[in-house]
């Protein structure tokens, strides 16, 4: 693994660490956004009881981040449990709050179920507008057109606007829905278009991430593979040898060895070279030093991590 090639400097390796505790970090909020938007959303709206009630979704919702909180006058029970009457109020308060955190993020909500068994239920979500931003959102959504056709199908009323310094979603069922009465489902469900945005720019963020690292990787190995000094080339090398006239590699090491090689001659400019092209494992490498008039004035030989040769200089008379 690059974390763990022993030749690459620190930094490298702290680079490789951090990148991949970023992609495990990404993969836990991308299973942990998915377990709080996941629904069947695209299926029609049942008669069967939702498994959920208003009161457990905006605890989820809490849960999930979202500033929301009962009202004063709230009071859960007021429908019986799993049918229309239920499952609509779970919708509306669905879509309210996906609407919220979309159009106003980090602004408060407040959510209210009031009725009784006799008169119907009404849910009614309250938003206050995010700093600098507009009411949250308009009343003529796909969502809402679609749930204000569904409440008003068994007889309900439904009302979505601007209130105060926000937005307002509120609907009331009756507590007696006729049997043959079924609401036409909607075409997009809430948190079906929230999740699709979700997974969408975590995709983009995932793949700009994977383009980076690839670029990253390509680099280094572009890099590496240009700055080998072959070691028939090394060993021809001449004293005096003048650096215009030398044959070397278009590329030498950026971060070479130096804390494996010995000291270099004093008033020397000094150029590493890897002895192999292998990518992320410990090679020999190439120490060429040129004195103030550009001749080579000494040439060593830096071992590979774990190498038992010593460093080999030969150090030419200047």
């Amino acid at each position: 693994m690059l974390q763990v090639a022993p030749d690459l400097p620190e930094r490298h390796r702290a680079a490789a660490a951090d990148l991949r505790a970023a992609a495990a970090d990404a993969t836990d909020r991308l299973h942990r956004v998915i377990g709080v938007l996941r629904e069947e959303d695209d299926a029609p709206l049942p008669l069967a009881p939702a498994g959920e009630t208003v009161e457990q979704l905006v605890a989820r919702a809490a849960d999930s981040g979202l500033p929301v909180r009962w009202g004063t006058d709230a009071r859960t029970g007021t429908v019986a449990p799993g049918g229309v009457a239920e499952r609509l109020l779970h919708r509306v308060a669905r879509e309210a709050l996906t609407n919220a955190a979309r159009h106003a993020p980090g602004a408060p909500v407040v959510v209210e179920v009031t009725g009784d068994a006799t008169s119907g239920a009404t849910v009614t979500v309250t938003n206050r507008r995010a700093d600098g931003s507009r009411p949250a959102c308009s009343g003529g959504g796909s969502g809402l057109r679609a749930l204000r056709a569904a409440v008003t199908a068994v007889g309900g009323t439904f009302e979505a606007g601007p209130h105060g310094e926000g937005y307002r979603v509120s609907a009331h069922v009756p507590a007696l829905i006729p049997a043959a009465v079924v609401p036409a489902p909607p075409p997009s469900a809430p948190y079906t278009r929230a999740r699709r945005r979700v997974v969408t720019a975590l995709g983009v963020a995932a793949g700009t991430g994977a383009v980076l690292v690839a670029a990253s990787v390509g680099w280094y190995a572009y890099t590496e593979t240009n700055a080998v000094l072959e070691p028939a080339a090394y060993a021809g090398l001449r004293p005096g040898a003048l650096l215009a006239d030398l044959d070397l590699p278009d590329r030498h090491v950026q971060d070479p060895p130096t804390d494996r090689a010995p000291a270099p001659p004093d008033r020397t400019d000094c150029r590493y070279y890897r002895a192999s092209g292998e990518l992320f494992v410990s090679v020999d490498h190439y120490r060429l030093c040129f004195d103030d008039r550009g001749r080579l004035a000494a040439k060593d030989v830096v071992p590979r991590v774990g190498g038992q040769q010593k460093s080999q200089r030969e150090e030419f008379v200047r």
